[in-house]
């Protein structure tokens, strides 16, 4: 029974091949489109998963009650203070991280990024280890523990690197660190990634200080772990206001958050917002649930073209349920049939949209993602295929004309105007991202990104190597200026450089804004090339100066700036006030992605190098410096080896990472979703012009010309395109300018746009089913009497 129902089902796919080819295909591309979209929502809201009892994890972090500052950061009297007024707290650990340039007796230097933290970490964050001490591994001052990669790198084995040390090269004067244990390295998607983690003097050192002066500082990361049946919301209401409980702080909010919320709304520097990731897998199951619904409604059209196949089958005796089981064979047959392209097209597409999200996707978890997504559609399509083919052998058991049975266009026209509403939505959002992606590339920022290159990565706190490095670079001809800075072109600036304790003359008492801190030198504003408004920049040496960016004086409400003091708190010592004399007011310019309005704020002299320089070359020239800059890096010093150079243009550009990527994604689904709906289109007409040859017969007996026939037609695609358009733009208006919203400068929607939209699709249409149209127009009515 089972090999004659695959031979019929073949023969019909093959006989009706356009309908048959057209929904399958159109279903691998909605799986296709769907599956990866779907896999990086997980990919995304599982970061650090993998720990044990990781829904009962949480970051503590401060706010400011007044000025709503975050600080990501806490310090190790918090820990202490939870661990007394919180039973539920099972575990905690404060840790810090950073980079530090070492070396080996083998290696001379390696660049690594280092966790600072001690044998608490593992209460709450347990490791896998592959060697050397599990139980304590840092039990002393100085104890270091490698990843797995990290120590085959470094000593080409992992128990060979028990027992080695590794020399700190910024201060030469350190300990060495003794390597302990090496564990497994973490998955991608974690917030803890490291090359090794340091039981580190600083940790006690901090910890040393007066409790008073700890709820003032902030340097530590702070997790806790709760019992599993400790009750969250409420042990987050209590810690509030916990510091004001205390009497320690009461300027301060303390915050927590599960640690799967840590990366999308804690830390800025994720290029993809959780909203944003919403709205692509949103958009996949829009795309899937039209590719569905354009499945059913061809095959379902399918069967009612083969009305008198299935009469004959009730009159030799078939039952209702054998047809019944009979279509859902079929069905089944062309949904598994269609898992084989979709896989094929997943296998493909996966190293793109890797490489597009900067993500790490493994092969066989999408594999085994598809295979349960094509189970859950062929669910899907077999319940409600089972209610439509119960109404269709009904059907073919009653003793009705023919004619009849195979009616029912409007469901068809139904399917078209959804799949069309779907593609105009995703044709308009790809419009309205491109056309903020170009304002975006065309905003001023408020200087000359041309011939601006940023040098970094490299570590240098005594300063030694970056003189001659400066030194180095001035003797280049095409480099015109270089200064050292604390910028860099982000999403949000840092709680590190923003400052609330501010005071000025003529502030108002309820107001305390934040203000963000640029640390630079003299040469600044002459290499960044930015306009002087009023009064001049600070000279090298006058470290009690400042100056104010249009932003500031705004907030500030100063009417003659230039002269004016401003107290805020000393970079020496953080808890003493000092003042400091605005020398000059200069143009606004943007160091914040365009999401965000231009901070106000202070440009002040840099107390220490920030290993950070900016470039300013011969426009032109800048490939040419850089090749030339990298080629002699190495030989300045062996710690520069990791330094690289960055056109400030590309800097700026990262920070439109998802818009770009958004665009194409958004270019995709619309190609996929206009395709599949022009496919059913195309089968749609072919069925039409199948279904309605006697009418055209008789249309042109009585006299009708052939171009009346082709603009019936016309006409009748033409409505279904602008019902679909009445119902498409005012949704893709809303949802986009909703998305402009995340932006402080954005482009606007042009009604233009709307209607190029609709008129190129109707075109597009037109031009799809003009062979169909045609073919019918010009069809012998004679020759459909005889068939008839």
């Amino acid at each position: 029974m089972f090999a004659h129902y695959f031979k019929i089902a073949f023969r019909n796919m093959w006989k009706y091949k356009t309908q048959s080819f057209t929904g399958i295909f159109g279903l691998a591309f909605g799986l296709a489109c769907f599956v990866p979209a779907l896999y990086w929502m997980h990919y995304e809201t599982s970061y650090d998963s993998f720990y044990p009892d990781a829904e009962h994890i949480y970051r503590v972090h401060t706010v400011e009650k007044q000025s709503g500052k975050v600080n990501k950061v806490a310090s190790k009297i918090m820990e202490k203070k939870m661990r007394e007024q919180f039973p539920a707290v099972e575990a905690s650990t404060c840790l810090m991280s950073g980079k530090e340039n070492c070396r080996t007796e083998e290696i001379p230097h390696v660049r690594m990024s280092m966790l600072y933290a001690d044998n608490t970490f593992f209460s709450v964050f347990p490791q896998t280890f592959v060697s050397g001490d599990a139980v304590q591994p840092l039990q002393v001052i100085n104890n270091m523990i490698l990843t797995e990669t990290m120590a085959v790198r470094l000593f080409g084995d992992a128990e060979k690197a028990i027992g080695q040390k590794v020399q700190n090269t910024i201060r030469a004067d350190w300990p060495p660190y003794t390597v302990t244990a090496v564990i497994k390295d973490l998955p991608p998607n974690s917030n803890l990634l490291f090359d090794a983690i340091i039981y580190h003097d600083m940790l006690k050192s901090f910890s040393e200080f007066p409790e008073e002066s700890q709820w003032k500082m902030f340097f530590m990361e702070l997790y806790v772990k709760f019992n599993p049946h400790a009750n969250t919301g409420e042990i987050a209401e209590q810690l509030r206001d916990l510091a004001s409980r205390l009497g320690t702080n009461p300027d301060i909010e303390l915050r927590m958050l599960p640690i799967g919320d840590v990366r999308h709304k804690l830390d800025s520097d994720a290029p993809f917002t959780m909203n944003f990731i919403g709205l692509f897998v949103a958009s996949g199951i829009l795309l899937l649930l039209t590719a569905i619904f354009n499945f059913l409604n061809l095959h379902l059209d399918l069967f009612r073209q083969r009305i008198r196949e299935l009469r004959l089958r009730t009159v030799h005796g078939a039952s209702g349920g054998q047809l019944i089981w009979q279509m859902m064979f079929e069905l089944s047959c062309s949904i598994l049939l269609a898992l084989l392209p979709a896989c094929c097209f997943v296998v493909i597409a996966c190293p793109l949209f890797s490489g597009l999200l900067g993500i790490e996707i493994g092969m066989v978890q999408v594999v085994l993602l598809l295979a349960v997504c094509g189970m859950g559609v062929m669910v899907l399509m077999m319940s409600v295929g089972s209610v439509l083919f119960w109404r269709l052998s009904r059907l073919a058991m009653r003793p009705r004309p023919e004619g009849q049975a195979i009616g029912r266009p409007a469901l068809r026209r139904m399917a078209v105007s959804l799949q069309l509403v779907v593609s105009v939505v995703f044709i308009v959002a790809a419009w309205v991202v491109m056309m903020q992606m170009s304002f975006v590339n065309h905003k001023d920022l408020g200087f000359d990104r041309r011939g601006i290159i940023q040098l970094s990565g490299f570590t240098d706190y005594s300063g030694k190597v970056e003189k001659v490095l400066i030194h180095e670079l001035a003797a280049i001809p095409q480099i015109e200026n270089i200064t050292d800075a604390s910028f860099e072109p982000q999403h949000k600036a840092s709680p590190f450089t923003t400052v609330t304790d501010v005071d000025w003359p003529g502030k108002p008492v309820s107001e305390k804004p934040a203000f963000n801190l640029l640390f630079t030198d003299s040469r600044f504003a002459e290499t960044f090339g930015l306009k002087m408004l009023m009064g001049e920049w600070w000279d090298e040496g006058q470290t009690k100066k400042i100056v104010l960016n249009e932003e500031a004086v705004r907030v500030m409400e100063l009417s003659e700036p230039v002269g004016s003091i401003v107290r805020m708190p000393s970079f020496d010592d953080n808890s003493m006030m000092e003042d400091y004399e605005v020398a000059g007011v200069v143009r606004d310019f943007h160091t914040l992605s365009l999401r965000n309005r231009i901070s106000p704020t202070f440009f002040v002299q840099s107390p220490a190098l920030y290993n950070t320089l900016y470039i300013h070359v011969t426009p032109g020239q800048e490939m040419e410096v850089i090749r030339r800059v990298t080629a002699m890096l190495p030989d300045i010093d062996a710690t520069l080896v990791d330094a690289h150079l960055t056109p400030i243009s590309e800097l700026y550009d990262r920070l439109n990472q998802s818009e770009q990527a958004g665009l194409k994604m958004f270019s995709v689904l619309a190609g996929v979703c206009l395709l599949i709906s022009l496919f059913g289109i195309y089968a749609v007409a072919a069925a039409a012009s199948r279904r309605r040859r006697k009418e055209i017969a008789i249309r042109k007996v009585v006299g009708a010309e052939v171009n009346s026939i082709v603009r019936m037609f016309f006409r009748e695609y033409t409505s279904l395109v602008v019902f679909a358009g009445v119902v498409a733009l005012p949704l893709a208006y809303i949802a986009m300018s909703r998305w402009l919203q995340g932006y402080a400068y954005r482009t606007n929607i042009p009604w233009w746009l709307l209607a190029g939209v609709i008129t190129g699709v109707v075109m597009v249409v037109l031009l799809t089913v003009l062979g169909q149209v045609l073919k019918a127009a010009n069809s012998n009515p004679a020759d459909v009497v005889k068939s008839e």
